[in-house]
């Protein structure tokens, strides 16, 4: 396994903390002015940060080959990193909801067996009634899991003469068609077929939607080209600004995704490696599972501001991933992925070898 890169964790610290940040917003309020509301409007920005280092990490560690062994290879190492949590997560939260759902407002008529079949084969991006409601926060697995079957493509375009003009141009053109699309017609169209007390779930079905969260994805493999390859493709830089500030037409959606790639710029640039943060960025995913159970649990036994209720869940759920979820699950399913990933790229090596 390769060296970790820190201002890569840093960047995931920062993101999982954003997205505490905004989620204990559901649960309280804060005596300090301003905090709830930059919380509730801006704490889902670390979900697109995610996104965007997601786009990077997966560049940076796909490797040389394009062949079959290769994406073979990167299936493997992603199964085995999002898969196994992500069941447990499911198991986790039907047993202690007892199949009602956590957050009520995702499972307003309670969850369904469809919608847990739909989650559990990371198909709930598909159904407003699945896309949120079995594991809270789930909706981004299901984006990240539909980009990485992207992904080979991506990678076999990227390489090919004049492969990067062709990605950035179908990134921009998808992002501000599928902007466009959701704005004036999906959602309408969605929260009209709803009944009225639950119209608002057609805004963010498809706000959880892929073509809406693509530009993020493209943003993370400009970040590597212009940081790992020092080769800033000019065009690509351009069309994907563009795109954000399309997106602002509508709100200031796009202009803070932009400002979470100049951050990212300047992280990874800077090699920026902080200590606190980068623990926080190798237990993200296990913490953004857990942290909506943390937060219920607190809310049950005491009754806090927002900020101290951001300390307690950032803790709790920290311990949780640091203690019992890495040593007895993340720890070895990783380990397993990367050495059955290893397997299948070694009978090319052998074969080219002889």
């Amino acid at each position: 396994m390769t060296e970790r890169n820190q201002s890569l964790d840093v960047l995931r610290g920062m993101a999982i903390l954003l997205v505490l940040l905004g989620h204990c917003a559901w649960f309280t309020t804060s005596i300090v002015a301003g905090l709830g509301s930059f919380a509730s409007n801006h704490g889902e920005m670390g979900v697109q940060l995610f996104f965007i280092v997601s786009g990077y990490t997966m560049m940076l560690t796909y490797g040389a080959r394009d062949d079959l062994a290769a994406a073979r290879s990167f299936y493997i190492r992603r199964i085995f990193r999002i898969v196994p949590l992500f069941w447990l997560a499911i198991l986790f939260y039907l047993l202690v909801t007892k199949g009602e759902g956590l957050i009520k407002l995702w499972a307003p008529d309670g969850i369904s067996a469809r919608d847990i079949l739909l989650t559990l084969f990371f198909l709930h991006w598909s159904s407003v009634t699945a896309f949120n409601s079995v594991v809270p926060g789930g909706w981004s697995i299901a984006v990240e899991m539909q980009f990485y079957l992207l992904f080979p493509l991506i990678i076999y375009i990227l390489r090919r003469r004049n492969g990067p003009i062709f990605f950035y141009v179908s990134v921009a053109l998808i992002s501000v068609v599928g902007q466009f699309a959701a704005q004036r017609y999906l959602i309408p169209q969605m929260a009209a077929s709803l009944p009225a007390n639950q119209a608002y779930l057609a805004n963010a079905f498809f706000y959880c939607w892929l073509p809406r969260q693509l530009i993020c994805f493209g943003l993370g493999i400009l970040l590597y080209q212009c940081i790992e390859q020092k080769n800033p493709p000019a065009l690509g830089i351009l069309l994907l600004i563009g795109a954000c500030l399309c997106w602002s037409w509508e709100d200031s959606r796009g202009a803070q995704i932009f400002v979470l790639f100049v951050i990212s710029f300047a992280i990874l640039a800077l090699n920026v490696a902080v200590s606190f943060m980068a623990l926080l960025g190798r237990h993200s995913y296990a913490i953004y599972l857990t942290h909506f159970a943390c937060a219920a649990a607190i809310i049950r036994l005491i009754s806090v501001d927002l900020i101290p209720m951001f300390v307690l869940v950032t803790g709790a759920s920290l311990g949780v991933s640091y203690y019992v979820i890495e040593p007895l699950f993340e720890r070895h399913f990783n380990r397993l992925g990367h050495a059955l990933a290893a397997r299948a790229l070694r009978p090319k090596a052998v074969a080219s070898a002889a």
